[in-house]
Protein backbone atom coordinates (compact mmCIF):
# COMPACT_ATOMS: atom_id res chain seq x y z
CA UNK A 1 0.00 0.00 0.00
CA UNK A 2 1.52 3.10 -0.58
CA UNK A 3 1.97 6.13 2.07
CA UNK A 4 1.71 9.68 0.98
CA UNK A 5 4.63 11.47 0.96
CA UNK A 6 5.65 15.05 2.63
CA UNK A 7 4.17 18.38 2.18
CA UNK A 8 8.24 19.37 1.32
CA UNK A 9 6.58 23.39 2.65
CA UNK A 10 5.42 21.80 5.99
CA UNK A 11 8.18 19.59 6.64
CA UNK A 12 10.33 22.97 6.56
CA UNK A 13 8.62 24.73 9.03
CA UNK A 14 8.13 21.79 11.15
CA UNK A 15 11.75 21.21 11.33
CA UNK A 16 12.61 25.01 11.54
CA UNK A 17 9.66 25.52 14.95
CA UNK A 18 10.53 22.12 16.49
CA UNK A 19 14.57 23.32 16.90
CA UNK A 20 13.93 26.74 17.77
CA UNK A 21 11.51 25.18 20.25
CA UNK A 22 13.87 22.32 21.09
CA UNK A 23 17.01 25.19 21.50
CA UNK A 24 14.77 27.45 23.62
CA UNK A 25 14.03 25.12 26.34
CA UNK A 26 17.95 24.02 26.03
CA UNK A 27 17.28 20.28 25.04
CA UNK A 28 19.70 20.36 22.13
CA UNK A 29 22.27 23.15 20.72
CA UNK A 30 22.08 24.31 16.66
CA UNK A 31 25.25 22.75 15.68
CA UNK A 32 23.94 19.62 17.25
CA UNK A 33 20.69 19.82 15.03
CA UNK A 34 22.89 20.89 12.22
CA UNK A 35 25.40 17.54 12.92
CA UNK A 36 22.33 15.21 12.66
CA UNK A 37 20.81 16.87 9.95
CA UNK A 38 24.11 16.91 7.83
CA UNK A 39 25.20 13.33 8.61
CA UNK A 40 22.47 11.01 7.33
CA UNK A 41 22.41 7.19 9.54
CA UNK A 42 24.43 4.45 7.48
CA UNK A 43 24.67 6.66 3.78
CA UNK A 44 20.73 6.74 3.58
CA UNK A 45 19.19 9.59 2.46
CA UNK A 46 18.08 11.96 5.09
CA UNK A 47 14.32 11.84 5.50
CA UNK A 48 12.92 15.13 6.82
CA UNK A 49 9.74 16.21 8.90
CA UNK A 50 9.79 16.66 12.89
CA UNK A 51 8.72 13.19 13.71
CA UNK A 52 11.72 11.91 11.71
CA UNK A 53 14.37 14.63 13.08
CA UNK A 54 13.52 13.52 16.56
CA UNK A 55 13.91 10.01 15.85
CA UNK A 56 17.18 11.21 14.41
CA UNK A 57 17.90 13.26 17.31
CA UNK A 58 17.43 10.29 19.67
CA UNK A 59 19.53 7.86 18.06
CA UNK A 60 22.83 10.20 17.95
CA UNK A 61 22.53 10.78 21.68
CA UNK A 62 20.99 14.32 21.95
CA UNK A 63 17.99 13.80 23.06
CA UNK A 64 16.25 11.36 25.28
CA UNK A 65 13.14 8.86 23.94
CA UNK A 66 11.17 10.68 26.80
CA UNK A 67 12.17 14.22 25.73
CA UNK A 68 11.59 13.08 21.58
CA UNK A 69 8.18 11.80 23.28
CA UNK A 70 6.58 14.91 24.74
CA UNK A 71 8.25 17.26 21.81
CA UNK A 72 6.48 14.83 19.19
CA UNK A 73 3.16 15.83 21.30
CA UNK A 74 3.71 19.15 21.04
CA UNK A 75 4.71 19.36 17.37
CA UNK A 76 1.49 20.25 15.60
CA UNK A 77 1.03 23.29 18.11
CA UNK A 78 4.13 23.95 17.04
CA UNK A 79 3.74 24.08 14.04
CA UNK A 80 0.29 25.83 13.39
CA UNK A 81 2.03 28.72 15.49
CA UNK A 82 5.49 29.22 13.63
CA UNK A 83 4.93 32.60 13.12
CA UNK A 84 4.11 34.68 16.46
CA UNK A 85 0.48 36.17 15.76
CA UNK A 86 -0.71 33.76 13.06
CA UNK A 87 -2.14 30.58 12.81
CA UNK A 88 -1.53 28.72 9.71
CA UNK A 89 -4.43 26.83 8.43
CA UNK A 90 -3.93 24.91 4.87
CA UNK A 91 -1.24 25.24 1.93
CA UNK A 92 -2.26 27.30 -0.83
CA UNK A 93 0.43 26.29 -3.29
CA UNK A 94 4.11 26.38 -3.96
CA UNK A 95 6.71 28.04 -5.99
CA UNK A 96 10.40 27.75 -6.57
CA UNK A 97 11.09 30.07 -3.87
CA UNK A 98 8.62 29.16 -1.27
CA UNK A 99 5.33 28.44 -0.01
CA UNK A 100 2.17 30.01 0.60
CA UNK A 101 -0.51 29.47 3.22
CA UNK A 102 -4.02 30.78 4.36
CA UNK A 103 -3.53 31.64 8.00
CA UNK A 104 -5.69 33.50 10.36
CA UNK A 105 -4.03 36.80 12.28
CA UNK A 106 -4.94 36.44 16.02
CA UNK A 107 -4.92 40.23 17.07
CA UNK A 108 -7.24 40.89 14.67
CA UNK A 109 -9.48 37.78 13.87
CA UNK A 110 -9.01 37.90 9.74
CA UNK A 111 -7.78 35.54 7.29
CA UNK A 112 -4.69 36.42 5.56
CA UNK A 113 -2.46 35.36 3.14
CA UNK A 114 1.34 34.60 4.01
CA UNK A 115 3.69 33.78 1.80
CA UNK A 116 7.16 32.08 3.05
CA UNK A 117 10.86 32.36 1.20
CA UNK A 118 12.55 28.61 1.23
CA UNK A 119 15.23 28.46 4.67
CA UNK A 120 17.45 27.04 1.61
CA UNK A 121 17.06 29.88 -1.18
CA UNK A 122 17.52 32.56 2.32
CA UNK A 123 20.60 30.66 3.33
CA UNK A 124 22.37 29.87 -0.10
CA UNK A 125 21.99 33.07 -1.40
CA UNK A 126 20.99 36.84 0.08
CA UNK A 127 19.97 37.96 -3.42
CA UNK A 128 16.57 35.67 -2.99
CA UNK A 129 15.78 37.45 0.40
CA UNK A 130 17.02 40.91 -0.95
CA UNK A 131 13.92 40.18 -3.69
CA UNK A 132 11.77 38.58 -1.20
CA UNK A 133 11.78 41.44 1.01
CA UNK A 134 11.46 44.10 -1.68
CA UNK A 135 8.44 42.99 -3.42
CA UNK A 136 7.17 43.19 0.37
CA UNK A 137 8.36 47.02 0.78
CA UNK A 138 6.91 47.56 -2.74
CA UNK A 139 3.86 46.44 -1.90
CA UNK A 140 3.71 48.31 1.08
CA UNK A 141 3.26 51.55 -1.07
CA UNK A 142 0.48 50.43 -3.08
CA UNK A 143 -3.07 51.19 -1.35
CA UNK A 144 -5.98 50.31 -3.95
CA UNK A 145 -9.02 47.97 -3.88
CA UNK A 146 -7.32 46.58 -6.91
CA UNK A 147 -4.08 45.28 -5.85
CA UNK A 148 -3.56 42.53 -3.16
CA UNK A 149 -2.79 44.63 0.13
CA UNK A 150 0.50 44.05 2.04
CA UNK A 151 0.34 43.24 5.84
CA UNK A 152 3.47 42.58 7.16
CA UNK A 153 6.41 41.21 7.11
CA UNK A 154 9.33 39.79 8.72
CA UNK A 155 11.32 36.26 10.40
CA UNK A 156 10.78 33.48 12.94
CA UNK A 157 13.85 32.27 13.33
CA UNK A 158 14.85 30.69 9.94
CA UNK A 159 11.83 31.52 8.20
CA UNK A 160 11.34 34.78 6.23
CA UNK A 161 7.51 35.69 5.85
CA UNK A 162 5.52 38.35 3.77
CA UNK A 163 1.66 38.45 5.34
CA UNK A 164 -0.70 40.16 2.56
CA UNK A 165 -4.83 40.47 2.48
CA UNK A 166 -5.93 36.79 1.73
CA UNK A 167 -8.68 37.11 -1.34
CA UNK A 168 -11.00 34.53 -1.87
CA UNK A 169 -11.63 33.72 -5.85
CA UNK A 170 -10.06 32.18 -8.80
CA UNK A 171 -7.72 33.49 -11.16
CA UNK A 172 -8.32 35.11 -14.95
CA UNK A 173 -5.57 32.15 -16.16
CA UNK A 174 -7.63 29.61 -14.02
CA UNK A 175 -10.44 30.35 -15.89
CA UNK A 176 -8.90 30.75 -19.36
CA UNK A 177 -7.93 26.90 -19.08
CA UNK A 178 -11.12 25.91 -18.30
CA UNK A 179 -11.98 27.30 -21.80
CA UNK A 180 -13.20 30.45 -20.92
CA UNK A 181 -13.61 33.03 -23.53
CA UNK A 182 -14.86 36.27 -22.09
CA UNK A 183 -17.63 38.27 -23.38
CA UNK A 184 -15.97 42.29 -24.74
CA UNK A 185 -18.05 43.75 -21.71
CA UNK A 186 -17.00 41.50 -18.81
CA UNK A 187 -13.53 41.62 -20.34
CA UNK A 188 -13.68 45.48 -20.43
CA UNK A 189 -14.62 45.51 -16.60
CA UNK A 190 -12.33 43.33 -15.45
CA UNK A 191 -8.82 45.31 -17.78
CA UNK A 192 -10.32 48.70 -16.46
CA UNK A 193 -10.12 47.94 -12.80
CA UNK A 194 -6.43 46.35 -13.07
CA UNK A 195 -5.82 49.76 -15.70
CA UNK A 196 -7.05 51.54 -12.18
CA UNK A 197 -4.41 49.69 -9.91
CA UNK A 198 -1.95 50.45 -12.65
CA UNK A 199 -2.58 53.95 -12.78
CA UNK A 200 -2.26 54.00 -9.03
CA UNK A 201 1.25 51.90 -9.29
CA UNK A 202 2.53 54.91 -11.99
CA UNK A 203 1.48 57.73 -9.49
CA UNK A 204 3.76 56.30 -7.11
CA UNK A 205 7.00 55.51 -9.50
CA UNK A 206 6.17 51.77 -9.34
CA UNK A 207 5.91 49.42 -12.49
CA UNK A 208 4.93 45.98 -11.90
CA UNK A 209 6.78 43.84 -14.72
CA UNK A 210 4.76 40.98 -15.01
CA UNK A 211 0.60 41.49 -15.65
CA UNK A 212 -0.46 38.30 -17.07
CA UNK A 213 -3.93 36.15 -16.11
CA UNK A 214 -2.15 34.16 -13.47
CA UNK A 215 -1.54 37.49 -11.20
CA UNK A 216 -5.68 38.72 -11.58
CA UNK A 217 -7.59 37.29 -9.02
CA UNK A 218 -11.30 37.93 -9.28
CA UNK A 219 -13.43 37.49 -6.34
CA UNK A 220 -16.88 36.67 -6.01
CA UNK A 221 -18.15 39.92 -5.81
CA UNK A 222 -16.73 40.58 -9.27
CA UNK A 223 -13.30 42.70 -7.76
CA UNK A 224 -10.28 42.50 -9.97
CA UNK A 225 -7.12 42.19 -7.93
CA UNK A 226 -3.50 42.48 -9.03
CA UNK A 227 -1.01 40.34 -7.34
CA UNK A 228 2.53 38.83 -6.94
CA UNK A 229 4.64 42.21 -6.88
CA UNK A 230 7.68 39.79 -6.91
CA UNK A 231 9.21 41.56 -9.81
CA UNK A 232 7.83 45.15 -9.31
CA UNK A 233 9.97 47.97 -8.68
CA UNK A 234 10.51 51.45 -9.01
CA UNK A 235 11.11 54.17 -11.97
CA UNK A 236 13.31 56.20 -10.22
CA UNK A 237 15.13 52.91 -8.30
CA UNK A 238 18.35 53.28 -10.79
CA UNK A 239 20.80 51.08 -9.11
CA UNK A 240 18.24 48.09 -9.64
CA UNK A 241 17.76 48.99 -13.27
CA UNK A 242 21.44 48.95 -14.04
CA UNK A 243 21.86 45.86 -12.61
CA UNK A 244 19.20 44.19 -14.34
CA UNK A 245 20.24 45.87 -17.91
CA UNK A 246 20.32 43.01 -20.36
CA UNK A 247 17.94 40.59 -18.30
CA UNK A 248 14.35 39.35 -19.41
CA UNK A 249 12.14 40.05 -16.79
CA UNK A 250 8.66 38.87 -17.04
CA UNK A 251 6.08 36.13 -18.76
CA UNK A 252 7.13 35.76 -22.44
CA UNK A 253 3.66 35.33 -23.75
CA UNK A 254 2.98 39.01 -22.26
CA UNK A 255 5.69 40.15 -22.15
CA UNK A 256 6.58 44.10 -24.26
CA UNK A 257 9.72 43.99 -26.68
CA UNK A 258 11.77 46.48 -24.02
CA UNK A 259 11.13 43.90 -21.60
CA UNK A 260 12.62 41.26 -23.65
CA UNK A 261 15.68 43.90 -24.96
CA UNK A 262 16.42 43.56 -21.06
CA UNK A 263 16.29 47.83 -21.31
CA UNK A 264 17.01 49.91 -18.22
CA UNK A 265 14.35 52.57 -18.80
CA UNK A 266 11.09 50.56 -18.88
CA UNK A 267 8.27 52.43 -17.74
CA UNK A 268 3.99 51.58 -17.21
CA UNK A 269 4.00 50.95 -20.91
CA UNK A 270 5.46 47.43 -20.97
CA UNK A 271 2.78 47.15 -18.52
CA UNK A 272 0.14 48.23 -20.37
CA UNK A 273 1.58 46.05 -23.42
CA UNK A 274 1.27 43.19 -20.80
CA UNK A 275 -2.40 44.09 -20.26
CA UNK A 276 -3.49 44.64 -24.03
CA UNK A 277 -1.81 41.13 -23.91
CA UNK A 278 -3.50 39.65 -21.09
CA UNK A 279 -7.16 41.11 -22.67
CA UNK A 280 -6.40 39.95 -26.04
CA UNK A 281 -6.19 36.17 -24.40
CA UNK A 282 -9.40 36.89 -22.61
CA UNK A 283 -11.89 37.40 -25.72
CA UNK A 284 -10.14 35.29 -28.36
CA UNK A 285 -8.93 32.29 -26.33
CA UNK A 286 -5.40 32.72 -27.04
CA UNK A 287 -2.52 34.60 -26.59
CA UNK A 288 -1.80 37.35 -29.02
CA UNK A 289 1.57 35.34 -30.34
CA UNK A 290 1.19 31.71 -29.40
CA UNK A 291 3.78 29.17 -29.72
CA UNK A 292 5.60 26.17 -27.63
CA UNK A 293 9.25 27.82 -28.37
CA UNK A 294 10.40 30.88 -26.11
CA UNK A 295 12.48 32.23 -28.30
CA UNK A 296 9.92 32.09 -31.51
CA UNK A 297 7.13 33.51 -28.85
CA UNK A 298 9.65 36.51 -27.80
CA UNK A 299 10.70 37.19 -31.58
CA UNK A 300 7.17 37.12 -32.45
CA UNK A 301 6.53 40.41 -29.75
CA UNK A 302 9.38 42.18 -31.35
CA UNK A 303 8.96 41.37 -34.96
CA UNK A 304 5.64 39.97 -35.99
CA UNK A 305 2.37 41.68 -36.87
CA UNK A 306 -0.50 41.41 -34.36
CA UNK A 307 -3.19 40.04 -36.31
CA UNK A 308 -6.25 42.43 -34.30
CA UNK A 309 -8.54 40.35 -31.46
CA UNK A 310 -12.03 41.80 -33.87
CA UNK A 311 -10.22 39.53 -36.39
CA UNK A 312 -10.38 36.42 -34.17
CA UNK A 313 -13.73 37.06 -32.70
CA UNK A 314 -16.18 38.74 -34.85
CA UNK A 315 -18.66 39.57 -32.09
CA UNK A 316 -15.74 42.02 -31.09
CA UNK A 317 -16.09 45.67 -31.68
CA UNK A 318 -13.59 47.35 -33.98
CA UNK A 319 -12.62 49.52 -30.93
CA UNK A 320 -11.36 47.22 -28.98
CA UNK A 321 -9.29 45.94 -31.55
CA UNK A 322 -8.14 49.77 -32.14
CA UNK A 323 -7.46 49.77 -28.29
CA UNK A 324 -5.57 46.34 -27.78
CA UNK A 325 -3.62 47.23 -30.86
CA UNK A 326 -2.55 50.69 -29.33
CA UNK A 327 -1.99 49.00 -25.75
CA UNK A 328 0.48 46.92 -27.89
CA UNK A 329 2.26 48.70 -30.29
CA UNK A 330 5.99 47.40 -30.85
CA UNK A 331 7.19 50.53 -29.65
CA UNK A 332 6.52 52.10 -26.95
CA UNK A 333 5.73 55.74 -28.19
CA UNK A 334 3.20 54.82 -30.16
CA UNK A 335 1.24 53.00 -26.86
CA UNK A 336 -1.13 54.93 -24.69
CA UNK A 337 1.32 57.14 -22.66
CA UNK A 338 -0.08 56.70 -19.27
CA UNK A 339 -2.85 54.04 -17.93
CA UNK A 340 -4.88 57.41 -17.11
CA UNK A 341 -5.25 57.63 -21.36
CA UNK A 342 -5.86 54.36 -21.30
CA UNK A 343 -8.64 54.49 -18.83
CA UNK A 344 -10.23 57.35 -20.77
CA UNK A 345 -10.84 54.39 -24.05
CA UNK A 346 -11.76 51.61 -21.72
CA UNK A 347 -14.34 53.38 -20.22
CA UNK A 348 -15.26 54.86 -23.95
CA UNK A 349 -15.68 51.27 -24.65
CA UNK A 350 -17.66 50.12 -21.40
CA UNK A 351 -20.05 52.76 -22.51
CA UNK A 352 -20.31 51.81 -25.93
CA UNK A 353 -18.71 54.91 -27.29
CA UNK A 354 -15.83 54.67 -29.92
CA UNK A 355 -12.12 55.01 -28.10
CA UNK A 356 -11.54 58.66 -28.54
CA UNK A 357 -7.47 58.32 -28.09
CA UNK A 358 -7.14 55.36 -30.07
CA UNK A 359 -9.25 56.59 -32.68
CA UNK A 360 -7.31 59.83 -33.13
CA UNK A 361 -4.22 57.91 -33.10
CA UNK A 362 -5.70 55.89 -36.22
CA UNK A 363 -6.81 59.16 -38.16
CA UNK A 364 -3.63 60.42 -37.68
CA UNK A 365 -1.47 57.53 -38.85
CA UNK A 366 -4.00 57.60 -41.91
CA UNK A 367 -3.33 61.22 -42.81
CA UNK A 368 0.50 60.79 -42.27
CA UNK A 369 0.51 57.95 -44.70
CA UNK A 370 -1.46 59.97 -47.23
CA UNK A 371 0.98 62.86 -46.72
CA UNK A 372 3.69 60.01 -47.08
CA UNK A 373 2.38 59.68 -50.36
CA UNK A 374 2.37 62.89 -52.12
CA UNK A 375 5.83 63.17 -51.01
CA UNK A 376 6.48 59.78 -52.54
CA UNK A 377 4.86 61.16 -55.88
CA UNK A 378 6.75 64.65 -55.91
CA UNK A 379 9.89 62.89 -55.50
CA UNK A 380 8.95 60.27 -58.80
CA UNK A 381 9.98 61.52 -62.08
CA UNK A 382 7.65 59.61 -64.16
CA UNK A 383 3.73 59.51 -62.52
CA UNK A 384 1.30 56.91 -63.80
CA UNK A 385 -2.38 58.39 -65.15
CA UNK A 386 -3.42 57.10 -61.39
CA UNK A 387 -1.03 58.77 -59.50
CA UNK A 388 -3.50 62.56 -59.50
CA UNK A 389 -5.81 60.35 -57.14
CA UNK A 390 -4.41 61.41 -54.00
CA UNK A 391 -4.53 64.92 -55.21
CA UNK A 392 -8.01 64.47 -56.05
CA UNK A 393 -8.96 63.18 -52.63
CA UNK A 394 -7.16 66.34 -51.09
CA UNK A 395 -8.69 68.66 -52.77
CA UNK A 396 -12.41 66.59 -52.19
CA UNK A 397 -11.10 67.16 -48.61
CA UNK A 398 -10.26 70.77 -48.40
CA UNK A 399 -13.94 71.77 -50.65
CA UNK A 400 -15.34 70.10 -47.69
CA UNK A 401 -13.57 71.67 -45.21
CA UNK A 402 -14.20 75.25 -46.33
CA UNK A 403 -17.97 74.68 -47.17
CA UNK A 404 -18.22 73.50 -43.45
CA UNK A 405 -16.44 76.63 -42.22
CA UNK A 406 -18.62 78.71 -44.35
CA UNK A 407 -21.68 77.14 -42.84
CA UNK A 408 -20.22 77.36 -39.39
CA UNK A 409 -19.75 81.48 -39.99
CA UNK A 410 -23.49 81.80 -41.53
CA UNK A 411 -25.12 80.58 -38.21
CA UNK A 412 -22.72 82.33 -36.32
CA UNK A 413 -23.81 85.36 -37.86
CA UNK A 414 -27.49 84.68 -37.16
Amino acid sequence: MATSQPDIGTVNLEEEKLVQNLVSRGLITREEYQQVRSAPADGAPSEKGGEALLGRLVKAGFLTARQAKRAEKDLPLLVNQLIPGYELMEKLGQGSMGTVYKARQLSMNRLVAIKTLSPRLASKDPEFLERFMREAHVAAKLSHNNIVQAIDVGSAGNIHYFVMEYVEGTTLKEEIEKGKIYQEKEALDIVLQIAQALAHAHRRQLIHRDIKPANIILTPDGIAKLADLGMARGTADLAQARAEKGMTIGTPLYMAPEQIDGRENVDSRADMYSLGATLYHMVTGQPPFPGTKMEEVLRAHKEQELTPPDHLNISLSSGLGEVVEFMMAKKRSQRYRTPDDLIIDLECLYNGDPPKLARQRLEAATLADLAKGEEDLEGDDQLPESAGVPYLWVGILGAVLALSLVGNLILLTR
